[in-house]
């Protein structure tokens, strides 16, 4: 899907004001299924290929692999029951699973063909239609079969001030495998952090809360860290899914998830519009790695680090007393690193058009921010915490300049 040029400047400009809103989640989330589409249909071009026929639509069935009956029957469905195809092709396995089947192809390696399998059963099910499946065969979405019935995927559901979240646990699908060590699947340690965070966003952080119950569709647990510290990452090829490890809190779990549901957000704004010269060589300071980045990893860092700032500085207004303290040095952290980090992206000269624009109502939404006054206390905290930053990065990194 391509947006107009005008369209593409109203999001971005409503990205760099604040919280996505309703429509910019609705925009994004077509955009991603019509990636998948594009990215399904490549595949379909490539296995017929490679199985060295003419293409008429469908792909050879070489091999009893059931290609062709696949890729035809996500046509037809595609067809017959468009909405319910536009809900299971924006699952976030679909993209992960074309990106590594057309790496395969251009290996000439044969793809994992019965996972495709698997999927478009799942498709004609949720259809309506009866199709044959073995028992302990695992649908994308779905779960796995167990032989007249079904092993279903958890679900995670929060309600709060009249906005509801629901996400599947997907601990098993091998194409949501690549954020490291799983965790349980278990719902049941999941859901009362969950609905504590949930009412933190939906009644103090309403619009994050809102972007989140459109964009996150799939929490991917992981295994919890040495030493307890959390655990969170997307990928730009899984819109919807969140990988988290079990967090320590409910506040710090809210956190996460306005962190990463902005790094889903502009990774699908980057399916649209380049943001940055990917060609340009320099790697960059950011605050919150250990590594140098390229400007684009930089510039998502920066986007995600600026809602950060915004969360901590409204729970410092008014959030509970207990968490003021901490609110408090958090935004004094997160505002000064983001600034820094910010400045450096708008100075490197390698932004595109649409990334200026970004960068730049960032930073005017921040600026007034930097001249809010908090404790001393906090203020120190927050330098001493930047300063130790730089110096360990700088002995990590020797021969970069800050």
């Amino acid at each position: 899907m391509s947006l107009a040029p005008a369209d593409v400047e109203h999001l971005v400009r409503d990205l760099g004001a604040g919280d996505p809103t309703p429509r910019d989640m609705r925009t994004l989330r077509a955009v991603q299924l019509a990636r998948n589409q594009v990215l399904i249909e490549a595949v379909r071009r490539g296995v017929a290929e490679r199985g060295g026929v003419a293409d008429r639509g469908g792909v050879a069935d070489r091999g009893g692999d059931g290609a062709s009956a696949s890729f035809e029957t996500l046509a037809e469905l595609q067809e017959a029951a468009p909405e319910v195809m536009a809900e299971l092709l924006v699952l976030p396995q679909v993209g992960c699973w074309a990106v590594e089947s057309l790496r395969l192809l251009r290996r000439r390696e044969q793809p994992d063909l019965a996972y495709l399998a698997a999927f478009t059963a799942g498709a004609a099910i949720r259809a309506g239609r009866r199709p044959e499946l073995t028992p302990g065969t695992y649908v994308p979405g779905l779960g796995t079969y167990v032989g007249g019935g079904w092993r279903g995927l958890p679900w995670l559901r929060a309600e709060a001030d009249g906005l509801a979240l629901a996400v599947r646990l997907e601990a098993g699908d091998p194409y949501l495998a690549g954020y490291g060590p799983r965790g349980a699947a278990e719902p049941g340690p999941w859901r009362p952090s969950l609905r504590a965070a949930w009412r933190t966003l939906a009644e103090r952080h309403r619009p994050a809360a809102e972007a989140i119950a459109a964009g996150f569709t799939t929490l991917v647990p992981l295994a919890s860290r040495p030493g307890g510290k959390p655990a969170s990452a997307t990928s730009g090829w899984a819109y919807g899914a969140i990988a988290l490890s079990p967090p320590p809190d409910a506040v710090t779990l809210a956190e996460s998830l306005v962190h990463e549901i902005r790094h889903l957000v502009l990774g699908a704004v980057e399916d649209v519009v380049p943001l940055a010269d990917a060609a340009d060589p320099r790697r960059w300071y950011a605050p919150w790695r250990s590594d140098p980045r390229p400007l684009g990893a930089l510039l998502q860092g920066c986007y995600a680090s600026m809602a950060i700032t915004a969360f901590w500085r409204t729970e410092h207004a008014c959030g509970p007393p207990e968490l003021r303290e901490r609110a408090e040095a958090e935004y004094a952290h997160r505002r000064a690193i983001t600034a820094g980090a910010l400045r450096r992206t708008a100075e490197s000269g390698a932004l595109t058009a649409a990334g200026e624009t970004l960068v730049a109502g960032l930073r005017a939404r921040l600026e007034p921010w930097l001249g809010e006054r908090l404790s001393p206390a906090a203020e120190e905290l927050a330098e001493r915490r930047g300063a130790e930053h730089r110096a360990r990065w700088l002995r990590a990194n020797p021969g970069f300049t800050l």
